[in-house]
């Protein structure tokens, strides 16, 4: 997939103000993401669950950036990165350390799922308040479209009134009172005042019954709009009350992902290093079968009963660990180390299928189903260091020849050497030994040439654990143009 340079929004806590670009390691292998920090913040900072794992990694990946920016934080990511080489000299040790570390993570990552779970709800009712806040607002100024009506038909009929008793001043012999009646300080003493005197006409009387009511009405509306505007202001007391608890909420939640960032920044450097080590551990220790005279003669053994010539070549490939997710592939760990295989990680007890007709050329068995980083268990045996309990079988698919590896397997699983296979017959189970960080099945491809060579490189192999390919990602890759033995690149035939 095309991949684009992600520019979010970055700041010293999960309310974003500053708009900083991102370091090239924050990625999107999803096409469309778009470069505007608004959609980061909004796809991000407020979610614990995501569509996908693509979206997750970025997500991850976005909030590992923003709290790096805290220079505290980022010293303390330093300071741990600058352990790693102390930490490959004592790769054995830090393996407990590691798994201590991911049960922490685990029990943080539920603490923050949880605490971000509260923090929408209480966004929620944040926003819910806000709704009814604009909803008092609204029917306040209803409220007060109605009392300015109100008080205009007040005006104008106090208007109407006071012309008429201007104009009937001559006739109604009133004008001794009118100054009296106009100069009344307050709308009260005014109805106090006009009720008093006996000279006003019936119809008077009835623009001043309508005027009462006229100011009962207002007082009414304006009793409903003061009543109104405390349900408001009780409403805006408790929107604040709730953003001070979100925001509280916010800074318990980022203190748990800085906790968080840091022990998987802890994890990370020790599986760095345990990355760099592979090739070193899985190179240092036996390079060929301990007991390659009994294997060879157990191997000629059963070549002279005619068995191997009747092993019939595949029209393909079969996938040895079905349903697994590659947890890291070839040749290259995501930290840039070598890596020579397909790692298919699932949980331990997994069966492990032939990926081809053949035969079992060695079987080592012995060590602990979980093993740990650096533990170099499977030499001993007479297989690879840091191996595990490991298989290596010969097949042939499309009348060629290849030779297998079967890594890290649980104890007691492996098919005995010797044994003729069928493709997608178990020959082993999913562990976790030797030089392993979890259960998963490692598996090699090395390309030797022609099938017909089948019987006679069976009986005659010189117990190079490698196929003759080397350890080094550098040595005999096919595609690099080398002839057999060459390594072929596992996800090339099994997928990615």
């Amino acid at each position: 997939m095309k991949r684009k340079l992600i520019r979010i929004a970055a700041a010293l806590s999960v309310a974003l103000s500053t708009v900083m670009a991102v370091p090239a390691q924050v990625l999107a292998e999803e096409p469309g993401y778009d470069e505007d920090p608004k959609y980061w913040e909004n796809k991000c900072v407020s979610r614990s669950e995501y569509k996908d794992e693509q979206e997750k990694k970025a997500c991850d990946a976005y909030k590992a950036y923003l709290s790096s920016q805290k220079s505290d934080l980022n010293k303390r990511l330093k300071e741990i990165e600058s352990q790693k080489n102390e930490i490959a000299k004592n790769l054995a040790s830090y393996s407990k350390q590691r798994e201590e570390l991911q049960a922490d993570i685990d029990t943080l990552q539920v603490q923050i799922d949880s605490k971000q779970k509260e923090i929408n709800n209480k966004q929620a009712e944040i926003d819910a308040k806000q709704v009814e806040i604009d909803a008092k607002q609204a029917e306040i100024d209803a409220k007060q479209i109605e009392i300015d009506q109100t008080q205009a038909e007040i005006d104008e009929l106090k208007g109407k009134l006071g012309q008429r008793m201007r104009n009937a001043q001559l006739t109604m012999r009133t004008n001794k009172y009118f100054d009296i009646i106009m100069g009344a300080s307050s709308f009260e003493e005014l109805l106090r005042i006009l009720n008093g005197l006996n000279s006003i006409a019936q119809y008077d009387q009835n623009m001043m019954s309508d005027l009462k009511d006229l100011k009962e009405l207002l007082d009414t509306q304006k009793a409903q709009m003061e009543a109104i505007m405390q349900l408001m202001e009780q409403a805006k007391a408790e929107m604040e009350t709730a953003k001070a608890e979100l925001e509280e909420q916010k800074k318990e939640i980022e203190k748990e992902q800085d906790e968080l960032l840091i022990k998987k920044k802890q994890v990370e450097v020790i599986e760095q290093a345990y990355e760099e080590k592979y090739e070193e551990i899985e190179a240092e220790g036996n390079k060929y079968a301990a007991n390659i005279s009994a294997l060879n003669k157990m191997i000629t053994d059963i070549a002279n009963t005619g068995v191997l010539d009747k092993v019939v070549s595949t029209s393909g490939w079969t996938v040895p660990v079905p349903g697994a997710r590659r947890s890291a592939g070839t040749w290259r760990y995501s930290s840039g180390a070598t890596h020579l295989g397909y790692d298919f990680a699932i949980s331990a007890g997994s069966p492990i299928y032939a990926a081809a007709n053949g035969v079992i050329l060695n079987s080592v068995n012995g060590c602990p189903t979980y093993g740990g980083l650096g533990t170099k268990c499977g030499h001993q045996y007479g297989g690879t260091s840091g191996g595990g309990n490991q298989i290596y079988q010969l097949a042939t698919v499309n009348d060629k020849l290849y030779g297998l590896r079967y890594l890290h397997m649980m104890l007691n699983s492996p098919i005995a050497a010797g044994t003729v296979v069928k493709a997608g017959q178990q020959i082993g189970k999913v562990g976790s030994s030797g030089n392993s960080s979890g259960p998963h099945c490692h598996v090699e491809i090395i390309y030797l040439g022609s099938a017909s060579n089948f019987s006679y490189y069976a009986q005659h192999w010189n117990g190079d654990l490698s196929f003759g390919a080397g350890w080094k990602g550098s040595d005999r890759k096919c595609d690099s143009g080398y002839g057999a033995p060459c390594r072929i690149r596992p996800e090339s035939v099994f997928g990615s």
